[in-house]
């Protein structure tokens, strides 16, 4: 399987706090080294050191094949052209890889966001959570987002504020204009496990009120 050019891919480094995820877009491919865009952050070049092992990632929908897939490289090399670049050097082949599916709970959560705009932050704004999932939620907000775009979005799950960074990845047309479907990008364990329980726990309930109502 070989990456073309412009395919978007995902960076998965280990860190102390957990997985990063750093996404990027391949610039050229040659045997077993991917040249990607150096990831940016919030208008920042990310540090990544030179024989950093991750996994790149990346969707592949086609008539021949479809799912995620993933294989291990190392950083060999950081220079520049037009813009930053990484080389990495790929060290097994492609697998793919089963995708979680997280249950998916309606809500009505107060959000605030920051959006990138060009590695700037924008203001804080408030936004209208409508669904949430371990793996992302479906946002309603006055903001043009566009597909790809990042924001660092934070909410409040009883106790527990949850602050982490996602990126659109759908547009739902409604009768009043669109919503905005997320994906979270690097939300820490210990969060992810805060909204499965909680999800969790809600539909057990939903579920016992309506056995209630019939009865």
């Amino acid at each position: 399987m070989q990456l073309l050019p412009n395919q978007l891919v995902e960076l998965h480094v280990e860190s102390g706090g957990g997985t990063e995820v750093y996404r990027t877009r391949v610039e050229d491919t040659y045997d077993d080294l991917l040249i990607v865009g150096a990831p940016i952050r919030q208008g920042m070049l990310v540090p990544l050191r030179l024989g950093t092992r991750l996994d790149v990632q990346f969707k592949m929908k086609s008539n021949i094949q479809e799912g995620r897939f993933t294989n291990q490289a190392i950083i060999e090399k950081r220079f520049s052209a037009t813009l930053p670049l990484l080389q990495l050097r790929l060290l097994g082949t492609w697998e793919k890889t089963q995708e979680r599916n997280f249950l998916r709970l309606s809500v009505s959560l107060d959000v605030l966001f920051v959006a990138y705009e060009e590695g700037v932050e924008s203001p804080p704004q408030s936004a209208l959570m409508l669904d949430l999932s371990g793996g992302g939620f479906l946002l309603r907000s006055t903001h043009p987002f566009e597909l790809d775009d990042e924001i660092r979005v934070s909410f409040n799950i009883k106790e527990t504020q949850i602050t982490a960074n996602a990126t659109l990845v759908r547009l739902v047309p409604t009768d009043s204009g669109v919503d905005y479907g997320f994906a979270f990008l690097d939300l820490p364990e210990q969060f992810r496990q805060v909204i499965i329980k909680f999800v969790f726990q809600r539909q057990i309930t939903l579920a016992e009120l309506a056995r209630n109502s019939r009865g």
